[in-house]
């Protein structure tokens, strides 16, 4: 195969995962919408060191995410990658919030 080929093979494989998230971002958007709230997210985007450190196996972190938003992956950078991209585009989407930890603590404190 040449560089041509993989290239596009390249290009075909990534407009296919992109479908596929905004697909999820789609169906999260009109879920949310019929609920009328907004979903608090991490302070900070996923790191794949986190992932393995919040979750004990990645099993775990597959049937967390598939539940939530309906992900599936078949490894941790797939599982890292589609996320944050989801959870990004809830943000923008002004359908989620990331939590400010400093307010979460000051909210404690508080209450």
């Amino acid at each position: 195969m040449g560089l041509i080929e993989s290239l596009e093979t390249a290009i075909r494989g990534s407009r296919q995962s992109y479908a596929e998230l905004l697909k999820v971002t789609t169906d999260l958007l009109s879920e949310r919408e019929q609920q009328g709230y907004r979903i608090p997210l991490r302070a900070q985007p996923w790191t794949e060191a986190q992932l393995r450190k919040g979750f004990p196996s990645f099993r775990a972190a597959q049937a967390y995410f598939y539940q939530r938003y309906g992900l599936k992956a078949k490894s941790w950078r797939n599982l890292l990658e589609r996320v944050n991209a989801v959870e990004t585009a809830l943000i923008y989407l002004g359908l989620a919030i990331r939590e400010n930890p400093k307010a979460r603590a000051i909210a404690i404190c508080k209450g």
